[in-house]
């Protein structure tokens, strides 16, 4: 038996009876908190001389206020081009000098710049993330060439985009005060009225010590990056922490429909519906119970959904359905299907609200939740390959206020689950009378 394989029963046995799980989050989080509110969250691997270097921001889309969406998105790309010690470009190119890799992403809920580094150049990287994080030049012709490249990203991932286009409407009909019911990116006539002004001031507010995680991740000592993070982020002057707008949703007072016109080859239908998310000590079971029950549907082409809806009944072509238990507030539960010419949304709707209604009346077998633990136990495990997925893990339980020291007992949670609890969650939350359903209708190109 491969040691790999030999490693994953162990680990699910161990899950299952609910002991520890550290195994399955990796090593030992070592951490620490400076005097200005910036926080360093270390787990050394000393298996390769490499390091991932993560810079967290508890700022993202949720933070921005009406009328000025996609500032968040609008420093992943500023913090790009340049700062006071680095000319515009310099830092990637120096990133890549050393055999590095650089990137960043936006969210609701944060935002985030990470690299991938020789270890003994981790040093080096901290000071180049602390000087722009500082510093940064926010030149207006910096900020009019990278605006019109947003828009445009905008136009073609979104407008141009029947699918993304037709579930940002679905997102933004599904919720009536929390913030995820606008677009990360923003909306396009927002963007076109963003100033410089509004990104100073943006930046002025948010880009706070206090808001400020550093994750490293890989072959380094923690002390040595301690005392770097000390004298870099640490060092900063201390500045006041703008809360967060995380508003309570109002409960549905019942179904909402819309239907979105738009040039597109074929049909899709797609239900959102608002869930609880993760709060260690909590509701364990009750999230953890959303995430299999999610799983239980959409995890592969044996799932519930392709199997009954896709392969046995041939209502859609293809289907899935999501969860993020990470999320800060509240999850935007969703499932869809994508229909093909002679498959009608309503006989989709229908059996996507029968197989609903059956697990929230039957108990899933015990073989097919045994399967979904082992699925997702395996991707845990799995994700221990990689420093980057490891980090992100750390940086998003952390900024998402669940806290990066209860990430072991998540598989804990997941090991404890019924089949009574996936019974009584599904009956509780995944209800048509508090679900949003959006159908896109294809029309002509005129």
């Amino acid at each position: 038996m491969p040691l790999r394989l030999m490693f994953i029963l162990s680990l699910l046995s161990s899950c299952f009876m609910a002991a520890s799980s550290a195994s399955a989050g990796g090593g030992k989080l070592q951490e620490a908190t400076f005097k200005n509110g910036a926080k360093l969250i270390v787990e050394e691997d000393h298996s390769a001389p490499v390091a991932m270097v993560q810079v967290w921001l508890k700022v993202g889309g949720r933070d921005e206020v009406p009328g000025k969406t996609g500032l968040a998105h609008v420093f992943e790309h500023m913090m790009f081009k340049g700062s006071k010690k680095l000319a515009a470009g310099e830092y990637s190119k120096r990133i890549a000098a050393m055999g590095g890799r650089d990137n960043a992403f936006t969210t609701t809920d944060y935002t985030a710049f990470f690299e991938t580094v020789p270890a003994a150049r981790v040093s080096e990287v901290i000071g180049m993330e602390a000087e722009r994080f500082a510093h940064l030049a926010l030149r207006d012709k910096d900020f009019q060439k990278e605006i019109r490249v947003i828009m445009e990203e905008r136009r073609m991932r979104t407008e141009d985009d029947p699918n993304s286009h037709m579930f940002e409407e679905l997102s933004a009909v599904s919720l009536r005060l929390h913030p995820y019911r606008n677009p990360v990116i923003g909306w396009m006539q927002d963007l076109k009225k963003l100033t410089i002004e509004d990104v100073r001031a943006f930046y002025k507010l948010h880009y706070v010590p206090g808001n400020a995680v550093v994750v490293v991740v890989g072959d380094v000592d923690f002390k040595q990056v301690e005392k770097r993070v000390a004298a870099t982020f640490g060092k900063m002057k201390a500045r006041p922490i703008a809360p967060r707008f995380n508003p309570t949703e109002p409960e549905p007072f019942g179904p909402k429909r819309i239907e979105v016109r738009l040039p597109a080859q074929l049909p899709m239908l797609a239900v959102t519906i608002p869930v609880p998310v993760w709060k260690p000590g909590h509701n364990d079971i009750e999230a953890a119970s959303l995430a299999l029950a999610t799983h239980i549907l959409s995890g592969g082409r044996s799932a519930l959904m392709s199997r009954e809806l896709v392969d046995k009944k041939r209502l859609a072509f293809s289907v899935g359905a999501g969860y993020d238990e990470a999320s800060m507030g509240l999850d935007l539960w969703y499932a869809y299907g994508m229909l093909g010419p002679k498959q009608t949304t309503a006989a989709f709707e229908k059996g996507l609200w029968a197989l609903l209604n059956h697990m929230a009346k039957t108990p899933v077998s015990a073989k097919r939740l045994a399967a979904a633990k082992r699925n997702i136990t395996a991707d845990e495990v799995f994700a221990q390959d990689s420093l980057y997925l490891r980090a992100k893990r750390i940086g998003r339980l952390e900024v998402a206020g669940i806290g990066a020291e209860n990430r072991d007992k998540w598989l804990q949670a997941i090991g404890r689950v019924t089949p009574a609890d996936i019974q009584k969650t599904v009956a509780r939350w995944l209800r048509r009378d508090r679900s949003t359903t959006g159908i896109l209708t294809p029309e002509a190109k005129s």
